[in-house]
């Protein structure tokens, strides 16, 4: 099993122009080579995985099994570290030397390193077993009994000198895929968890976990001795030589440093992980290391095969300075990796609990340590994808020689490890421990993507790779596919209905519908039924005129369910909701989901939702309720798209919005006088605070926070007299969010003017306004001062350690949640369970609802839900951002009026929960639909049109006449 990378090996020396062409068809090798990698790992894992069942029947995960992880360790954890290093140092070096130089240079390489492999390693576990007593305290701290203490210290002259012989066999086998060796010297590996768990059966019940020391050194030893022979059949000659001073031996020095720096930085986070375990309940340190070893059987199956099959590729790509297929090999395996652990994710999860349960739980591994572990494999798992691709990203650093640029990242892996390992694992025992290694990963990823994008270029990884579609086209060409397709026409054919018959079909429905409605309300009630018959006539003028609809949103959304009378119990919200779920079913939704990505992204959170209707505490009626106003948010995001398609209906859209937020303000100013739909402070004596018709300040500042940066952008978009007027409605809607005294808007809303005013194209209007902003903060402080409201009392009550007690429910939601609730409690469980709890702080209860969004959606949806709305959160602003490249400056500004929004509504949902409620949810997609909608595809078209026709003109002006 092998794949030669040269075509010609007696030819060593080749141009970077041949080399360029040959290795454009590195994907069909690093294809052969990853099946013959995937399928020994496959096998090896598959051993390893019947080793730890015969383990954990044996022994379970008691004290003595965390001793022997203790003592074993710090091989495991050092070898990978400098496997990886000298892999990284090596293969460039020896890819360089095998290309451009003779075999007795290639074999004077090969016999240096291995001797200086062979001396370092040896010293340096001698230097071990002289300070294992050490090293033992500063592995396991936590560890305090003596017995448990004694035996990790009796293992360690029988497990760590596997140290030496893992690097070995390491190194060999990566100068072997670099010979194009893949098959034999992976499949030698299964040597090691055979001879374990053989050793294991004979002895463990007379010497215990002595058995697996034993069994780990003589695994390796067998290893060694298949991996020697192979390497005699590739030729790979071993010379008694140490060539220290020459140019391949320095740049390998000078990339292996970096390398052992990195590694040992990024092998410190399992380490960190083990510290932090020892302090944990008995038998955590082997919980996480049996859930890191389930995990291990796809990581090494698919990412560690895939990397070291591509990295001899991905080198050679670098060394010929063809960046354009090293970019392409990149992400294609980028792809197929994201795929392929996305399914394997979902696997990993839905089966963690039923699979260690029949796998794991026999003898002395109790139903606890099944729960535990199933936990624990649950919180790696969700970091599963970002591992993965990390994971790969950094072989493409390798190949690059950016060792230095892995160092740094890993070194901030560590400091995070330890950040999340103290937060998550205090929370959540050993689950936090491998939730805080996931959010590792994605932070390391995000990172990297970076990185190689500014060391590369543009990367496109969005793009389906050529390969891909190629291989879809041909699955499309294939004869069963065409005779599928050709059955599918067939049976179809006789159910094929047109588009103009389905809205016939759908009209007859409704007359139909609403007519027996109409004679089974008669019978039923009749003044019901009378109701309903006149409130059909409004609500058949909404569909018909669906402009309007949006401008009766707008009016009334707000007021319903508000302090005003009328505008609660007569169907308002009923009224609107039915017009506008209907139009989805005439209206295109896929194009409205291509305009703003963010949607799709919330209607996939939206269905996890829907999945808890089964165990929600609140009943399927109100249920339904609750989740037909969240649907409705997406309907009415797809009308503003396709409706808002000229300015003017833009405008009037805007300045509907304004004019409902004028109101409410006008509204809670009149409250303050008079001191109604408010409250008093409970900390500041005389404060009143201000809540409009919801009789509720953070919903009013939260929903005014939402127009403010509207109406700058409204403001900006005016001429003449009018800018007074504009201004003047800005300062209407500061004044009013101010008399709400909330401290979230009083931070939210500065911040967002700044970075909404950073997009203005005129730079002197930039300056201008943000000397404006500075100046009218510093007055209004002024101005409160002398009419002695206080403005900022509210930043200096001594509740605001705990955030007005915030602090406090949030730790009874996270003491009551269970992470191994997937799908987390239901809708609205949070609210139900702090009403039950009745938390207070000695000065009465605190609250009710959970005021924080990402923990509600932790304890109401479970870690799924919680991911899917950080997705969202992290989309939303990438897909304004990304617009934000190539626009016209007015389509700049509305983007940057966008952000702001966005920004004052995350940054005030970390402290309320307003933005999913009836009243504000509506405004808050109808405003970040704004840059969305179908104007602006026109727009950006006539800007255009305009550009080329101006570039035309000047062009024949200043071409001269040949006459």
């Amino acid at each position: 099993m092998s794949q030669p990378i040269d075509t010609c090996s007696t030819q060593r020396t080749t141009s970077a122009a041949l080399m360029a062409v040959r290795v454009k068809s590195a994907n069909k090798h690093i294809f052969r080579a990853l099946l013959s990698l995937a399928s020994a790992t496959l096998l090896i894992r598959v051993i390893g995985l019947v080793q730890q069942i015969i383990i954990t029947r044996q022994f379970g995960q008691t004290a003595d099994m965390d001793a022997y992880y203790v003592a074993a360790s710090i091989p495991v954890l050092l070898a990978p570290m400098l496997s990886g290093a000298i892999e990284s140092a090596v293969i460039p070096v020896y890819m360089k030397i095998r290309t451009q130089g003779s075999g007795e240079e290639v074999s004077r390489l090969f016999s240096t390193l291995f001797n200086i492999l062979l001396l370092g390693i040896t010293v340096f576990t001698l230097f071990m077993l002289l300070l294992r007593q050490e090293m033992i305290g500063w592995l396991a701290p936590g560890i305090t009994d003596l017995t448990t203490r004694h035996l990790t210290l009796d293992l360690t002259p029988f497990i760590f000198p596997v140290l030496l012989f893992m690097v070995i066999n390491s190194f060999l086998e990566c100068l072997l895929n670099s010979e194009g060796q893949f098959g034999w010297p992976a499949y030698a590996g299964m040597m090691v968890p055979l001879t374990i768990a053989g050793l294991v059966l004979v002895g463990g019940n007379s010497y215990g976990v002595l058995m697996l020391c034993i069994g780990s050194l003589v695994g390796q030893i067998i290893q060694l001795a298949i991996i020697v022979v192979r390497a005699r059949r590739a030729h790979l000659t071993y010379l008694l030589v140490l060539d220290l001073h020459t140019e391949e031996m320095a740049e390998f020095w000078r990339l292996l440093w970096p390398g052992i720096l990195g590694a040992l930085v990024s092998q410190a986070s399992p380490l960190i992980d083990q510290i932090f375990a020892s302090y944990l309940s008995p038998g955590s340190i082997a919980v996480i290391n049996n859930a890191n070893k389930l995990l291990m059987v796809p990581v090494g199956v698919i990412f560690t095969s895939l990397g070291r099959a591509a990295l001899p590729y991905l080198s050679a790509q670098a060394f010929a300075n063809d960046m354009s297929a090293f970019k392409s090999t990149y992400r294609l395996y980028l792809w197929i990796i994201s795929i392929g652990t996305l399914l394997l994710m979902a696997a990993m999860i839905l089966l963690a609990y039923p699979a260690i349960r029949l796998l794991f739980q026999h003898g002395k591994f109790t139903a606890i340590d099944t729960q535990r572990t199933a936990t624990t494999l649950v919180g790696f798992c969700i970091g599963l994808l970002p591992m993965a691709l990390g994971f790969f990203t950094s072989r493409a650093f390798t190949a690059l020689k950016k060792a230095r640029t892995l160092m740094g990242i890993s070194t901030f892996a560590v400091v995070a490890n330890a950040i999340f390992d103290a937060i998550f694992g205090r929370l959540w025992q050993s689950f936090g421990i491998a939730l805080a290694t996931s959010a590792v990963y994605l932070c390391n990823l995000i990172i990297l993507f970076v990185l190689l994008h500014r060391e590369l270029g543009p990367l496109h990884l969005l793009t389906p790779p050529p390969e891909l579609l190629e291989l879809c086209k041909q699955v499309q060409q294939h004869p069963g596919y065409s005779k599928l397709a050709a059955w599918k026409e067939r049976s179809m054919h006789s159910w094929k209905i047109s588009h103009k018959m389905i809205r016939h079909i759908i009209r007859i429905a409704i007359i139909a519908g609403t007519f027996g409605a109409g004679i089974a309300g008669t019978l039923y009630n009749s003044l019901h039924a009378l109701r309903i018959a006149i409130g059909a006539i409004p609500l058949l003028l909404l569909l018909r005129y669906r402009y309007a609809l949006l401008l009766v949103w707008i009016a009334l959304d707000a007021l319903i369910g508000g302090s005003i009378s009328f505008f609660n119990g007569n169907n308002f919200l009923s009224g609107l909701t039915i017009p506008t779920l209907l139009l989805l079913l005439v209206v295109p939704i896929k194009s409205a989901f291509q305009r703003m990505p963010v949607l799709p992204f919330l209607f996939a959170y939206l269905l996890w939702i829907f999945l808890s209707i089964s165990f929600s505490a609140i009943g399927v009626g109100q249920f339904l309720i609750y989740w037909t106003g969240y649907i409705t948010c997406i309907a009415i995001a797809v009308l503003m798209i396709h409706l808002l398609t000229t300015r003017k209906l833009l405008m009037g859209v805007i300045d509907a919005l304004l004019a409902q937020g004028l109101f409410l303000a006008f509204y809670g100013i009149y409250g303050y006088f008079t001191h109604q739909n408010g409250f008093y402070d409970t900390n500041i004596t005389g404060l009143y605070r201000i809540g409009s018709v919801f009789a509720a300040p953070p919903t009013l500042a939260f929903l005014l926070s939402l127009l403010i940066p509207l109406a700058l952008y409204r403001t900006l978009t005016l001429n003449g007299w009018r800018v007074c007027i504009g201004l003047l409605c800005m300062l209407i809607l500061l004044t009013a969010m101010a008399l709400t005294f909330t401290r979230a808007a009083d931070l939210s809303v500065p911040l967002s003017l700044i970075v909404m005013i950073c997009f203005i194209p005129s730079r002197k209007l930039k300056s201008w306004l943000l000397a404006s902003t500075v100046t009218l903060g510093s007055l209004s402080l002024l101005l409160a001062n002398l009419i002695d409201i206080p403005l900022l009392s509210r930043f200096l009550n001594p509740d605001v350690e705990t955030l007005n007690g915030r602090t406090f429910l949030w730790g009874a939601l996270l003491a009551h949640f269970d992470p191994a609730h997937l799908a987390g409690y239901g809708l609205n469980a949070s609210d139900i369970l702090l009403e039950q709890l009745q938390v207070g702080n000695g000065q009465g209860v605190i609250g009710t609802a959970p005021h924080n969004i990402l923990l509600q959606a932790l304890y109401d949806h479970g870690i799924i839900g919680l991911c899917l709305l950080l997705l969202l959160l992290i989309i939303l602003p990438c897909s304004l951002i990304t617009k934000m490249r190539k626009t016209t400056p007015e389509h700049r500004m509305m983007l940057g009026m966008a952000l702001a929004v966005y920004i004052n509504v995350v940054v005030q949902s970390m402290l309320v929960t307003v933005l999913w409620s009836q009243e504000a949810s509506v405004y808050v997609w109808m405003i970040l639909t704004l840059p969305f909608v179908l104007y602006w595809k026109q727009h950006e078209e006539s800007a255009t049109s305009a550009l080329h026709n101006t570039t035309l003109t000047v062009d024949l002006e200043e071409r001269p006449s040949n006459r």
